[in-house]
């Protein structure tokens, strides 16, 4: 009896063990292949700052490329600026951004008047074909007469090269922008940046800037439009 008792102890025990040490393996082995917590990161969102300041193209009075008072509260004090930019857009044969019917979702044109230099404008638009640029430069002066055309080529973007065009935009907070800083010299440089996005126009133009976000968008988009302009140098002003 006592060699049946000291038997069932021992093999009560036994099964005790195996059970705590089977529990123990599989316990360690379900932590040790768990997946790891996930760790969620707050990614900021960048913004155009749109609508910003623009309005819609709808409700602006429109009487050829820029509406009325986008750079100056009354007509007369803005009429020898919108004249002088009409004149050399006329001469490139650039379409008005505001008076297409059938306008891309959302375009941008970079328009660089130099005094001494040929005028240059850089659009660039997203379609349903995908991404374009389109640069037009005449012989002229943009300071002066606007002469001829002298380039006018188009070539697909790469989305990459379009996103990173937005990305600075971005950063530039373009949409809020104010249109016009009065700081003009005698010689110099315009640089002047419309844009339209769903429905709606945004005009920023800047004399000779020397740095900042607002330059590096309209430098990329020098970049992109493959001129044989060195952006380093002293062409650029």
């Amino acid at each position: 009896m006592k060699r049946i008792t000291l038997w069932l102890a021992v093999s009560i025990t036994t099964f005790t063990l195996g059970v705590t040490a089977t529990v123990l393996y599989v316990s360690r082995s379900v932590s040790n292949n768990a997946p790891p917590p996930t760790i969620k990161h707050e990614v900021p969102v960048a913004s155009a700052c749109f609508p910003g300041l623009s309005r819609t193209v709808d409700s602006l009075d429109t009487p050829s490329y820029f509406p009325r008072g986008a750079f100056y509260p009354t007509h007369e004090n803005e009429k020898f600026i919108m004249e002088w930019y009409t004149k050399h857009l006329k001469a490139m044969g650039e379409p008005s951004l505001l008076a297409q019917p059938d306008s891309p979702s959302e375009s941008y044109r970079f328009l660089w008047l130099r005094s001494f230099h040929h005028p240059v404008a850089v659009r660039v638009w997203a379609s349903c074909d995908g991404h374009f640029i389109n640069v037009k430069q005449t012989d002229g002066q943009g300071g002066y007469e606007p002469g001829r055309v002298i380039t006018d080529k188009t070539h697909q973007l790469t989305d990459a090269e379009w996103d990173h065009f937005i990305s600075l935009l971005d950063r530039s907070c373009y949409w809020q922008l104010q249109t016009e800083i009065d700081d003009s010299g005698f010689d110099g440089a315009r640089w002047i940046l419309e844009g339209v996005r769903e429905g709606r126009y945004h005009v920023v133009d800047r004399w000779t800037p020397e740095g900042g976000d607002f330059r590096e968008v309209c430098l990329y988009l020098l970049k992109l439009s493959n001129m044989p302009i060195d952006l380093s140098g002293k062409d650029i002003y």
